[in-house]
Formats: C-alpha cells, sequence, structure tokens
C-alpha cells in the first residue's frame, strides 16, 4: 500500500513521500547522510525537496520545505485474471502431467465460452494455455495468453471445480505489502516499544528473553545488507518465479536480497527489510534501532516484487519456511518457528485455498504464522491470509492507544499491535513505526553508504512486533524447561494476556482483546498451560457474544443431573459459521466426538435423549469467523 517515508541519519532527519505498490508500504527516500547515526538524541529535523536537504526546526532561522504525504490505498481488487492454480484430490485418479493439466484447463476454457468458437464470435483474442509449474501442494499453475474478466474467470473456474477429480481451482491471486512509509522530524523512535499503555513493554520482557535460538521467517520482498541486521540474518531463498515480477534476472534461487520492488511511478520500498528490523535488528551495538527479538535470526524469504506477488509463490514459500518439501528448491536446514505475512489481498481465504492448504501444512509442523490484518479500514474477513484458519491476525494502534484509522477489524483480528496513526506527512514523529531502511529509490544504494532508517505505517508493521513476541515466548519456554508451544497455545496466551485499549474500538470495529503485551505473554509462556476445561454453562441460561476467527475453538461443559429425558446443546445468532462437536466425559475434537452439528450459518443443534448423568463439553468451531453467537444447554 501507499506510504509516506522518513529517513534518519547523523545529526539529520532525511524526508520524503513514497507511494507504495498497493502492498502495504512504500517510500521515495532521498538526501540523507551516512550510516550510523551518532545519537538519538542529535537528531535534528530536515526536509529535501529536489534531492538537497534543508536545515529544520533544530537550527534556528533555517528554513523548512513543505512536506508531502502519501495516504494509504485500499488493497486493490484484480481485474484480469491470467494465472490459475489447480489442485487434483489426493488418489483420484493417476497424477496428470503439466501437458495434460493444459489440455484439461484448454478445454475447460472452450466450454466456458472462453475460447473456441463462442469467444471468436464475440470478438475475443485466442486463448492459449502454458504449464507454468507444480506446487509444494501438489496443485498446479498454469497462464492463459490473455486476461481474463471476472465474469469469464467465473465461468472458467465454474467448469474445472465440475470435475469430481479436482479439489480446488482458484485464480493465483496477487499478494501486496501492508503498510505505507511516512516523512518528516525527530521523535522518540521506537515509542512502540517503551509506551506504557500503546507499546508492547519491551524493556520488562528483554529481562526475561532475548529470542535466542528461534528463527522468524520474513516472507516479503527479500532483505537488503544493512549493518544494523547482517548479523541476524540466516540463508533464505527467492521465491518469486515470474521474472517480470521479480527484477533480478535469474527465477527461483537462495538470494533473498531485495533489487528493488519499484513499478509504475511508485519508488522501492525495501519493505521486507523495514520489517526484518522490527522483528530482529542486531541491538545494544551503538547504532540504529533495537529489534523485538534480537536474539533470534530472521530468515528472508522473497516473494514480492514488481506490483506485488502471486498466490502460487507465497504458498510454496510459507510450505518452505515452516519445513516441507518444495520440489525443485533445496530442503530448508533451518525451518522457521515463526513465519511473519505482512501481505494480504483482497478475497476471503475461503476463496484461497492454496494459500489455506500451505498455512495448514504449517501449523501441522508446529509453526505460529503471523499476519497483517490489512489497511482498509474494512472486516479483515474479507482479506486472505488475514482470514485463514490457524494464524494470528494483527491489528495496528497508535500511540494514542486506540485502533488506527486504516486497520482491517473484525472478528478475525486475533490481537491489536503498535503499527501508527499518522495521516499526514507533516504529523508528529511518535505517529510513524520506526526500522530500517534504504535510500535508494529504485534498485538499493550498496550498505553501509545506503543505510537508512525509516519510518512507516501499516499493520505490515504491527504484525513483525506480534511475530518478535512470539520468538520471545518460545525462547523463554525453552528456557524454563518446557516444550515449544504449540500455535494454538501461542495465540491464546497472546490474547490472554493484552493490555487494554486506552481507547476502546467502536463495537462495530473489535480488533481483538486488547493490545500485546510482550512481557506478560513472555512471562506466561514460562508457566505450565492449564488443561482447558471449557466454560461452564448453567441450565437455560445463553452465553452471549460469542467470538472467534476462522479456525477458532471454543470449549464448554454443562453438568447434567440423573434422570432428564433429554438434553439439547446449541448455538445460534449473530454472524459467520460455526460448527459444534460434542462428547460426554472427554474433551471433543473435530476428529474425535460423540456427535455433531455441521450445517451454514450459526444455527446448530445436538439433541441427546435419555441423556446419561455426567459433564458433558461441547466444542464451537469457527467454519469462518464469527461474532454475536450464543451458546445454550437445556436438559
Amino acid at each position: 500500500m501507499k506510504k509516506s517515508t522518513r529517513i534518519i541519519c547523523t545529526g539529520t532527519l532525511a524526508t520524503a513521500v513514497v507511494a507504495a505498490l498497493s502492498a502495504f508500504a512504500s517510500g521515495y527516500l532521498t538526501g540523507g547522510t551516512p550510516w550510523p547515526p551518532a545519537g538519538l538524541s542529535t537528531l535534528a529535523t530536515t526536509a529535501s525537496t529536489s534531492g538537497g536537504a534543508m536545515q529544520g526546526p533544530a537550527v534556528p532561522g533555517a528554513s523548512t520545505a513543505s512536506r508531502g504525504k502519501s495516504m494509504l490505498p485500499g488493497a486493490p481488487a484484480q481485474s484480469g485474471f491470467d494465472r490459475f492454480i489447480v489442485r487434483q484430490r489426493d488418489g483420484a485418479r493417476a497424477v496428470l502431467s503439466g501437458a495434460s493439466v493444459r489440455d484439461a484447463v484448454q478445454a475447460a476454457a472452450r466450454r466456458a465460452g472462453v475460447a473456441g468458437p463462442r469467444a471468436s464470435a464475440r470478438g475475443a483474442a485466442a486463448l492459449d494455455v502454458q504449464h507454468l509449474r507444480r506446487m509444494a501442494s501438489g496443485a498446479d499453475v498454469v497462464r492463459l495468453s490473455r486476461k481474463l474478466s471476472r465474469g469469464e474467470a467465473d465461468a472458467l473456474l465454474a467448469e474445472l471445480r465440475a470435475d469430481p477429480a479436482v479439489k480446488y481451482a482458484q485464480p493465483d491471486y496477487i499478494k501486496h505489502r501492508l503498510d505505507f512509509i511516512p516523512d518528516d522530524p525527530r521523535f522518540d523512535l521506537q515509542w512502540h516499544y517503551t509506551h506504557p499503555t500503546a507499546g508492547i513493554g519491551m524493556p520488562a520482557a528483554w529481562d526475561l528473553s532475548h529470542g535466542d535460538g528461534v528463527v522468524v521467517a520474513v516472507l516479503d520482498t527479500g532483505y537488503l545488507d544493512h549493518a544494523d541486521l547482517n548479523a541476524n540474518i540466516v540463508p533464505g531463498y527467492d521465491f518469486v518465479h515470474d521474472p517480470e515480477v521479480g527484477g533480478d534476472g535469474d527465477g527461483r534461487d537462495p538470494d533473498a536480497h531485495d533489487p528493488g520492488d519499484w513499478y509504475g511511478g511508485d519508488p522501492s520500498s525495501f519493505h521486507g527489510t523495514h520489517v526484518a528490523g522490527t522483528v530482529a535488528a542486531t541491538t545494544n551495538n551503538g547504532a540504529g534501532l533495537a529489534g523485538v527479538a534480537f536474539g533470534a535470526k530472521v530468515q528472508p524469504v522473497r516473494v514480492l516484487g514488481h506490483g506485488g506477488g502471486y498466490t502460487s509463490d507465497i504458498s510454496d514459500a510459507i510450505v518452505w519456511a515452516s519445513g516441507g518439501h518444495v520440489d525443485g528448491v533445496p530442503d530448508n536446514s533451518d525451518p522457521a518457528e515463526v513465519v511473519n505475512l505482512s501481505l494480504g489481498g483482497s478475497g476471503s481465504c475461503s476463496q484461497d485455498p492454496a494459500t489455506q492448504e500451505a498455512i495448514d501444512g504449517a501449523v501441522a509442523r508446529g509453526v505460529t504464522v503471523v499476519v497483517a490484518a490489512g489497511n482498509d479500514d474494512a472486516d479483515a474477513g474479507f482479506y486472505s491470509p488475514a482470514s485463514c484458519k490457524g494464524v494470528i491476525t494483527v491489528g495496528a494502534n497508535g500511540i494514542d492507544g486506540a485502533r488506527s484509522w486504516f486497520s482491517n477489524y473484525g472478528a478475525s483480528v486475533t490481537v491489536t499491535a503498535p503499527g501508527g496513526n499518522a495521516t499526514s506527512g507533516s504529523d508528529p514523529d511518535d505517529r510513524w513505526i520506526w526500522s530500517l531502511g534504504n535510500a535508494g529509490t529504485q534498485a538499493p544504494v550498496p550498505s553501509p553508504e545506503g543505510d537508512r532508517l525509516m519510518g512507516m505505517i501499516g499493520t505490515s508493521m504491527a504484525s513483525p512486533h506480534v511475530a518478535g513476541v512470539v520468538a520471545l515466548m518460545q525462547a523463554a519456554a525453552n528456557a524454563a524447561g518446557r516444550p515449544p508451544l504449540t500455535p494454538e497455545q501461542v495465540k491464546q496466551l497472546l490474547k490472554g494476556t493484552v493490555k487494554p485499549f486506552t481507547v476502546p474500538p467502536p463495537v462495530s470495529k473489535p480488533q481483538g482483546p486488547g493490545i500485546v503485551d510482550a512481557t506478560a505473554a513472555v512471562q506466561a509462556a514460562t508457566q505450565e498451560i492449564p488443561e482447558d476445561e471449557g466454560e461452564l454453562l448453567s441450565n437455560r441460561v445463553a452465553l452471549t457474544a460469542q467470538t472467534g476467527a476462522a479456525g477458532d475453538s471454543l470449549l464448554y461443559r454443562i453438568v447434567v443431573p440423573a434422570g432428564r429425558t433429554s438434553l439439547n446443546l446449541r448455538s445460534y445468532g449473530g454472524s459467520g459459521d460455526v460448527s459444534i462437536y460434542v462428547a460426554r466425559e472427554r474433551v471433543p475434537t473435530t476428529t474425535l466426538y460423540d456427535r455433531k452439528s455441521v450445517k451454514p450459518g450459526n444455527s446448530e443443534a445436538v439433541l441427546i435423549t435419555n441423556p446419561a448423568p455426567g459433564t458433558y463439553y461441547l466444542r464451537v468451531v469457527g467454519e469462518t469467523a464469527f461474532g454475536g453467537v450464543s451458546v445454550m444447554g437445556l436438559y
């Protein structure tokens, strides 16, 4: 997405406006002096208009150039589709060759009327199909010789999905960064760590953990060599397959460096380096900024380039980063325990099964996936991967302790973390989130000459705060002699240890239970986690306003005395879609249960005649994000 950007150097703050790629960041960087900064206490402000810096308010009598800003655009909706993902069902038939998949898609296109005589009669150009590759999941990626309109794409997908051997078919959606870059004066750069109510409480958390031994994969634009990051990088991979998106001329390879993602009139953002710096910039080294988990390592995985990145590349990267196998790519020798996705696109995860499948695999391998909620001031349930099952979706807050004006919201949002709240380039410095960047506007300026500190805002900035906290939690759990936390345990501990919003979000725009509290979360990770016994239901008393994200489950229990003729366990009302699973004297799962009710919507019921006395457990599972649901037991 678009951004305004601030660049900090020795004794000066070079400022400029950056237009982003509808991702979640971008920047136009000019001026500045070489790295490293002499010290934050010496920072003055300058403004740059034509590449030269003019002395700012720190020097009396100096003139000040007017400061520009670039507002956050919404996540762009794709208007044309020329790449598709098709996944066959396991065991449905012999695995088709690439040529057979190509021919099957070509035939489906003719049946759908987007190729062949019917298309020609409408004046549509001829359509050819090219098989690009097979993904880690076994799905195939194909490219058409022309873009299809939304209606044409829907028609093609309907034909493909009608084949009983096809598990799913979808567009190969383009996803984007989720932030934007500021521009301007001095400020206490890392309020987002230290502010007592709006920050995440890092100084005390560092007394408990530095994140040592944990690898955090940052799936983004790649990374830059930077004096304040180099020591905390472990080898990653470049998963950008398309040469036009990649821009580095060599396709997939072990070099995850960011060559720049400029696009159209927008300059390069170096977004991945900013995100990586928040996770684990080197700290206590007398220069630059601090990272949340500065004892951890960042594994850069390049999935975004010019114009964004394809879902097929992002999905393969999730598999690889989490320790899964991707054909044609060496296995990851140092798989991550945490994956950060400060990216996304419009369309719910239910329309993006390729991404959900990759996330499912990562979670099954014990990897926590942290994602940005999005910057459209809209329900995150309509964005992917923000609405995917199994993820930790992060909304943004500003220094006022309120939800950021741009942040997506809704039942899909797990927690909130600092993402800034600037509305113009002339806003105070504490409206931005500060991390690492580069002076280049297209290709990066080599380090150390090009090293800069930059400010951005967006949920892209909020997400790596949480990814860093997760690294602190895992390291603390290990140091305490405890087993690694499961992704579900991480999620529950983060939700259960938040600090309250200073300004609560409107009821119509919920953003989880509060702002992440790193100290409380890390402390909780060192303690024994009690078994969830479920919330006790009273006979005929409804529990209202039950809320959760897709994939979340809520557990309840009710004690049924002897002699009852029936037991009715039910959910109803609210929004979204839930299912219920019931068992007696044991906690049910979605695979082990006595009875279940799985229908569209929230009206679910399990009726048991002449129930045996004892404790009955009811698990409510979100098929999608849900809110305002009531749960009741009646006997």
